[in-house]
């Protein structure tokens, strides 16, 4: 859930050869140089959730995804209410919503916006009302600086169910579009395939004549994408054991959903990013813990050339805070316990001619009416070791026995994985828990692209968890998203009845609210009494990622989802990144929640899910900085 628009500035040069905003950066590194020491904030703007300027309130989504027009110095914002502000940044320090040019997509569910500067367009991705009906992209003008105007449209693309990203390639002749293809569950499972689109045209003002070129994910078998180190939520087989044997199995209905399986139900494109030259699309499966690969030639139809598994994180030698309860940073191995890495954010990069994708390693799952891939530990292996009685049928492995038995004794609340790469379903009558899997990398990873798909290089393995807790421990796994949000504030008054009873109960101090919510009144808690919440989940949830170049240095940045926690790498040498400075975003949430610093104005970006970086060239200052949302 994000709400305002963060500028941090580093020093650094003026560019050359400026590159369209968003180009994949190509470094030299032995041009590296020296690097930044810290970034500070430049300015802050809080944006309407719809076309009023007076519509502002924590917790409504009002930028949702953000873009920004380098030529023109304006940047766009689209919120979860659909509709699209624009801010004018000309003035670095004091950017101003241009509320009269806000455009109001009618409530649609906008997914992503993009630029291209060079035709004056903008894309805008909007899903259908559920996630199983196709959607599209609308296309848009941007406001010119010479003679503003409220953006028109130029018309919309089909595109396939929920377009969850799109991203034009460097010279906006592409554009890709991720499918996602997210299913749902009212009386039945409907799950429709996740797929990518490669959509060209010469002159985006003439939608019409646009050319839709898709790419299927459906040429893999269930086994032959697990034997690819694919994780699948529910696969064929885990279905069968959840519909037919399972405690489950008379409130589910997957019957329609296994007649039509095909193993792109279970993956969905989240995450773009294109290589350099452009030749080659990244597309992350986020709750697959792998990304495919797409050869884009200059001419003719993009192929799926192979989908990587990004492999698992292995916590008998990396250190985890796995113990919710002690709020206290305490980490420790435990043998045995893996974890999927499931990025959000991936950003390529080439680095002295080759290829390499960042990935910020969050950790994500599915469910399903009363399916849920994410359980926790002890409701799937009881302490003693044995399998628990709401797992019908069940065996567990001895090495998975003693790995649940050394977890529970600290954590018995860990979340971890029922989905393929923990259960082996070849016997949907009598699956084996083989693995002990939890959620989420905790961290950042970088791989280099070869000819057989992508090879690790480089893990922070333990370091984002760490630092975290070393220079704001108050913020270390802790949690602060819109169900901080005020009792009848703006969200509380749109909510429907169970979002509000989530709301009552996260004020109230007698269940999950505080004494003190940072005002002197009861309230929601600040994220600092908020320690140690997502120890037991996915711990910092790194979400964002991005990369550029500084001082002569190429860099990367990422930025956790829940606590709001900048962390600047140098990779200038990329097989050996440098952690330079960690950063928190929003200080004043130590003692205050988001409404109240929301209130008084000093609330910062405790959700950083859209992060821009703008080298110098492109940025409003003249300085490398970074675009928080």
């Amino acid at each position: 859930m994000l709400r305002s628009l963060l500028t941090l500035l580093v020093l650094s040069r003026a560019l050359a050869h400026p590159r369209r905003l968003g180009k994949t950066p190509s470094f030299d590194s032995s041009s590296a140089r020296e690097t930044p020491t810290n970034f500070s904030m430049v300015s802050r703007v809080y944006i309407p959730y719809n076309t009023s300027d007076q519509a502002l309130a924590f917790g409504m989504g009002a930028a949702e995804q953000v873009a920004y027009d380098h030529v023109q110095k304006y940047a766009y914002a689209v919120s979860e209410q659909g509709v699209l502000n624009v801010i004018d940044w000309n003035d670095v320090a004091n950017p101003q919503v241009l509320s009269n040019y806000a455009f109001d997509f009618n409530g649609a569910k906008l997914t992503d916006i993009e630029i291209c500067s060079s035709q004056g367009v903008m894309f805008v991705g909007a899903g259908a009302a559920d996630t199983v009906s196709n959607g599209q992209v609308h296309i848009l003008s941007t406001v010119q600086r010479s003679s503003p105007a409220k953006p028109t449209s130029y018309g919309t693309l089909a595109t396939g169910p929920l377009p969850d990203m799109i991203l034009p390639n460097s010279d906006c002749s592409k554009l890709a579009v991720a499918n996602e293809g997210e299913g749902e569950y009212e009386s039945e499972l409907v799950d429709p395939q996740g797929s990518v689109m490669i959509i060209e045209a010469a002159d985006w003002t003439n939608p019409t004549a646009a050319v839709t070129k898709s790419v299927s994910l459906a040429g893999y078998t269930d086994s032959q994408l697990m034997d690819m180190g694919v994780h699948l939520p529910l696969p064929l087989d885990a279905m069968v054991y959840f519909d037919d044997h399972s405690k489950w199995k008379d409130d589910l209905n997957f019957s329609a959903a296994r007649a039509s399986y095909s193993s792109a139900m279970n993956l969905e494109p989240e995450y773009l990013s294109w290589s350099a030259d452009d030749s080659t699309l990244f597309v992350n499966l986020q709750e697959n813990n792998a990304v495919a690969i797409i050869d884009v030639p200059a001419t003719g139809s993009p192929t799926l050339s192979t989908i990587s598994g990004l492999g698992l994180k292995d916590h008998g030698s990396v250190p985890i805070d796995i113990n919710a309860d002690d709020k206290a940073c305490v980490q420790a191995t435990y043998t045995g316990l893996m974890a999927l890495r499931h990025p959000d954010a991936i950003q390529a990069v080439e680095v002295d001619g080759k290829t390499y994708v960042i990935t910020a390693n969050e950790g994500d799952d599915k469910g399903y009416g009363d399916f849920d891939e994410k359980m926790k530990l002890k409701d799937v292996v009881n302490d003693d070791g044995t399998v628990d009685g709401d797992m019908v049928g069940m065996t567990v492995s001895a090495s998975a026995r003693s790995t649940a038995m050394a977890v529970s004794a600290v954590g018995d609340s860990l979340r971890i994985t029922v989905g393929s790469t923990a259960i082996n379903y070849t016997d949907p009558s009598a699956p084996e828990i083989q693995h002990i899997v939890a959620f989420g990398g905790r961290g950042v990873s970088i791989y280099e692209h070869g000819t057989s798909g992508l090879a690790l290089t480089w893990d922070s393995g333990d370091q984002v968890e760490k630092e975290q807790c070393a220079h704001y421990p108050w913020a270390h796994n802790a949690i602060q998203d819109e169900e901080f949000s005020p009792v009848n504030g703006h969200l509380y008054m749109a909510a429907g009845s169970k979002l509000r009873e989530t709301l009552d109960e996260m004020n109230d101090p007698s269940k999950d609210g505080c004494a003190d919510g940072g005002d002197g009144k009861a309230g929601a808690c600040p994220l600092g009494q908020m320690v140690d919440d997502r120890s037991a989940k996915d711990g910092p949830g790194v979400e964002a990622i991005v990369a550029g170049k500084a001082c002569g240095s190429l860099l990367a940045v990422t930025a956790t989802e829940k606590q709001g926690t900048a962390f600047v790498y140098d990779i200038s040498n990329i097989a050996s990144p440098t952690l330079l400075f960690v950063k928190h975003l929003s200080p004043a949430s130590e003692t205050k929640n988001p409404g109240v610093a929301y209130a008084d104005g000093t609330l910062g970006e405790i959700d950083p899910e859209a992060m821009i970086f703008l080298e110098d060239a492109h940025s409003p200052s003249g300085k490398a900085g970074v675009m928080f949302a």
